[in-house]
């Protein structure tokens, strides 16, 4: 949540900035701002609003700058509003900075410089900030030795850019829960909160830890701990993704793009399946397996928790919001933890990895964004390589998350001698063919979107599914509540007798997930207890509403979520929402 993004070079900064802030709009668009140094002083560009309403407004095109900082807003404290908006600056209007995360103590730092003499002009945690760097500059004269002290003061999780005009040469940054990272140019340099916003520029990037800084010139950059002021060497990395993964490349909206991907994600996470059969040999000797997500990455959980207990391997999932503070107690070395994370930076998955840490488990990461900092504190990490996903609403990283949890749960029952070589390796050969599967369902795009027009008045929605597929209704039923604003409850399907049929009647619709396995009668049954309360029943199975073609019932968590997803698309657009940017969400929630 909330995109950073600073220039320092010898090309225009403002026109810069708001392209890189034009590609991180998927973690904030409440509002959008740039500052930068000129020769009158710092000048700042901001308003309510998405990156080109703000843009077109302010017209960056006419201000000359070198050097500059930015932000793209999810708000947390205070309001979307002009005032609200980043960057912000102290009484002088010396230092301006822009802030990623929360910080906890503001409000008695707040009082604190107040007494000092400090006005402030909004509502945020993060005006304090630029306030405490001039308090201490004003002591040293020294921009650094301020805004280290600044950082010391604080406490929460931040990534932060600040700049001066009293030293006009370089932006300094932190991290502490937030990402962020450098981008390494050739007489120029980038920050910013991810790699989307550099790629067209570098695939070069410097990745910050916990407690780092950077001192950022056009062509240096020195890493230091906030701690010790002691010199780091963190090394320079190449992003293998290409600038074409983060555009839209003809498609109306990044989601369906990326719907469009997903074949390719269930082939690009079969590719990691090497590496996923030597962890589970390694889980082989933990008594206790859990699961830990959130939002969408906890169905993908939910399904690796029922892909082994189908093996008869006990495991359970615990959201991440709920693990630190309660599951957490129970944790100790006999405990393998699977974190799961679409950007590896998810605060409260994090967190409770940390935690997990420190008692001594071992810790698994399923992650899609290489170097983030879930992978950094993880024993062994499954990349997913789903390449970079800028929808708010995660599709195809949600099915490379099922794919290696599935792999990982089939490699465990073969070590344990819970299935036999020969029936693994039948399931192995039907996922290869699960992307083609997929492409099949693509193809009847145009009949899922005539669909929703039997759907379309409906403003209640029920998804039922049993075993394997009750994550399948969680997660197609969160799919319509992001992108559409319309009620969706996902239910396992014996649950409807035990309350949800008191709301179904005519005009509330319900979606059903119909895998051919042993359930189907049961299925059947709960359906036709749907239609006799009658409610709009679809039906997604091989000859049902949302046709999917024949696969072995274990693998069908991976195919039938495709339909859902289109499903959703097309009840956004035609309720005239961008489903690329619901309302009140960003992509990556990176406070609690």
């Amino acid at each position: 949540m909330c995109g950073i993004a600073g220039y320092i070079g010898n090309r225009n900064a403002p026109e810069i900035l708001f392209d890189m802030l034009k590609r991180l709009e998927y973690r904030g668009y409440d509002s959008a701002g740039i500052s930068i140094v000129t020769q009158n002083g710092i000048s700042i560009l901001k308003d309510k609003g998405m990156v080109d309403e703000v843009r077109k407004k302010t017209k960056p095109h006419k201000i000359r700058a070198k050097i500059g900082i930015a932000h793209t807003r999810w708000a947390t404290h205070g309001e979307p509003s002009l005032g609200n908006s980043h960057p912000h600056v102290d009484c002088t209007g010396k230092f301006s900075v822009t802030h990623n995360g929360i910080i906890e103590n503001y409000k008695d730092l707040r009082s604190e410089l107040i007494g000092m003499g400090h006005t402030f002009k909004s509502e945020t945690d993060t005006e304090v900030i630029p306030h405490l760097i001039a308090e201490f500059y004003s002591n040293s004269n020294n921009f650094e030795d301020a805004f280290v002290l600044a950082m010391k003061k604080l406490k929460g999780s931040f990534a932060i850019a600040a700049i001066s005009h009293a030293d006009t040469d370089r932006i300094i940054i932190a991290r502490k829960d937030s990402p962020l990272i450098v981008g390494i140019g050739d007489g120029e340099n980038f920050i910013a909160s991810d790699t989307p916003a550099i790629l067209p520029e570098t695939r070069e990037i410097i990745i910050l830890n916990d407690f780092d800084y950077a001192i950022v010139s056009k062509d240096s950059v020195t890493v230091k701990d906030i701690r010790t002021g002691e010199e780091l060497k963190n090394e320079i990395q190449t992003v293998e993704w290409d600038i074409k993964q983060a555009e839209k490349e003809g498609f109306d909206h990044f989601m369906l793009k990326e719907i469009y991907e997903e074949p390719d994600a269930v082939r690009n996470a079969i590719k990691g399946s090497g590496g996923i059969k030597n962890i589970a040999k390694k889980l082989k000797k933990f008594n206790r397996i859990y699961f830990v997500a959130c939002g969408t990455a906890s169905y993908a959980g939910l399904v690796g928790k029922y892909v082994l207990e189908r093996f008869g391997i006990h495991s359970e999932m615990v959201v991440g919001s709920e693990f630190r503070y309660s599951t957490i107690n129970t944790i100790d070395e006999c405990c393998a933890i699977i974190a799961v994370s679409q950007s590896g930076e998810t605060a409260d998955t994090i967190a409770s990895v940390k935690a997990a840490k420190e008692k001594g488990a071992y810790i698994v990461s399923v992650v899609n964004a290489v170097g983030s900092s879930l992978t950094r504190l993880s024993n062994d990490n499954v990349y997913i390589y789903a390449g970079p996903e800028i929808a708010v609403a995660s599709t195809k990283a949600y099915i490379g998350q099922v794919v290696c949890l599935t792999l990982l749960g089939i490699f465990m029952a073969e070590n344990q001698q819970k299935i036999d070589s020969d029936y693994a390796a039948e399931l192995l050969h039907d996922l290869n063919r699960i992307p083609d599967m997929i492409s099949e369902v693509l193809g009847r795009e145009e009949e899922i979107r005539n669909l929703t027009k039997k759907i379309s008045k409906s403003s209640v929605f029920f998804y039922i599914g049993r075993r394997l597929n009750y994550p399948t209704a969680l997660e197609g039923a969160l799919k319509l509540k992001e992108i559409s604003y319309l009620h969706a409850e996902a239910y396992p399907a014996g649950e409807l007798k035990h309350g949800p049929l008191a709301i179904l009647e005519k005009g509330v619709s319900v979606i059903a997930i119909c895998p051919n396995d042993d359930l189907l009668e049961k299925m059947e049954s709960n359906i036709e207890e749907a239609k006799a309360r009658n409610a709009s029943v679809l039906m997604v199975s091989e000859d049902g509403d949302l046709k999917v073609p024949l696969c072995d019932p274990l693998l069908s968590p991976i195919l039938y979520i495709v339909p859902l997803h289109l499903l959703a698309y097309y009840i956004s657009v035609a309720k005239g929402i961008d489903p690329d940017k619901p309302r009140n969400l960003a992509k990556s929630v990176t406070v609690e």
